[in-house]
């Protein structure tokens, strides 16, 4: 039988007379199996078929099946059924299968008919198994891709405004510390407009994107969101007032340096920042409008700045 069409049996058993009759019983059903006769052999068949269902013997040549368990489940990638195949038929064996993970126990000897049956029936339960598995890994990779899509801004991949909505006021709580203060920085890149009306639209957005990456290299373990246009939030955690003025000030140096090549040539452009400490007692939509402010102020300053608000230049 085919290997990589069909779903695989390891049988684990140190009788050769029993793992014949279990090839005899699935002889005639789309299944591979093949045959471990002590534990050792059964991890290593384990890592190299990751079966779809292991049919364990519970006394081994070099191991007890209930204590060999453990080490299969460690080897196994695929989620394998398991069903203990063993004389041992008392309650109390039972159990301890069971409470192992096993999802059957078929009594030694068998009928084939019966052995058969029980294959076929969790061999489809993990065809269900393996589906349903699927489908939670599909619907969890699209709601974290949803949930992206949610609060990233589609050009840049900064944070957009939701961000702030959502959960921008938890992460600012938990990084609260002593003297060291949350400070919110408004940024605005100068004359925008006349880039976009002489560049085009194309080089406006290419702009966009190049200062996104200058904010997010300079603002590591901090927070950028895109606010809107041409505007971004800057959120940096427990810095002081010197710290957050450097970053403010690495971020327009590097602007202000930086190069945006376009198919018709190459220009650069400057930013403004405003400068706001985080009071619990202001909210955030307060302390924000106070950082826009202090931007504004830059404005009418001259632009390419770093202003902190309530400073007047």
């Amino acid at each position: 039988m085919d290997n990589e069409t069909n779903q695989i049996v390891l049988v684990v058993d140190d009788s050769i007379l029993i793992c014949k009759q279990v090839q005899a019983a699935l002889k005639e059903k789309p299944v591979f199996v093949c045959e471990a006769h002590d534990g050792q052999q059964a991890v290593e068949l384990i890592q190299q078929y990751q079966p779809d269902l292991i049919l364990l013997d519970v006394v081994l040549p070099d191991a007890d099946g209930y204590e060999l368990i453990e080490k299969l489940k460690e080897a196994d990638q695929n989620d394998a059924m398991i069903i203990f195949l063993t004389s041992k038929d008392k309650d109390d064996d039972v159990v301890r299968g069971f409470s192992l993970g096993a999802c059957d126990y078929i009594k030694k000897p068998f009928v084939q008919a019966e052995l058969r049956s029980r294959v076929c029936a969790h061999l489809k339960m993990k065809i269900q198994k393996d589906e349903l598995n699927r489908q939670n890994k599909e619907l969890k990779s699209n709601m974290e891709k949803l949930n992206y899509m949610a609060f990233r801004d589609g050009l840049t991949g900064l944070y957009n405004r939701r961000y702030v909505v959502g959960d921008l006021m938890e992460d600012i709580h938990r990084k609260e510390s002593g003297e060291r203060k949350n400070v919110l920085i408004l940024a605005d890149i100068d004359d925008f407009k006349v880039i976009n009306d002489t560049y085009g639209h194309d080089a406006g957005d290419m702009a966009l994107v190049c200062i996104a990456n200058i904010l997010e290299a300079n603002c590591r373990g901090h927070k950028v969101v895109r606010w809107g246009g041409e505007e971004f939030l800057i959120v940096l955690f427990n810095v002081t007032t010197q710290e957050a003025y450097q970053v403010s000030e690495a971020i327009r140096r590097e602007v202000e340096n930086f190069r945006i090549f376009h198919d018709d040539g190459e220009f650069s452009c400057t930013i403004t920042l405003g400068l706001h400490a985080y009071k619990e007692k202001e909210g955030i939509e307060e302390s924000i409008n106070c950082a826009d402010k202090a931007l504004y102020q830059g404005k009418r300053s001259g632009k390419n700045r770093s202003i902190w608000y309530g400073c007047e230049e």
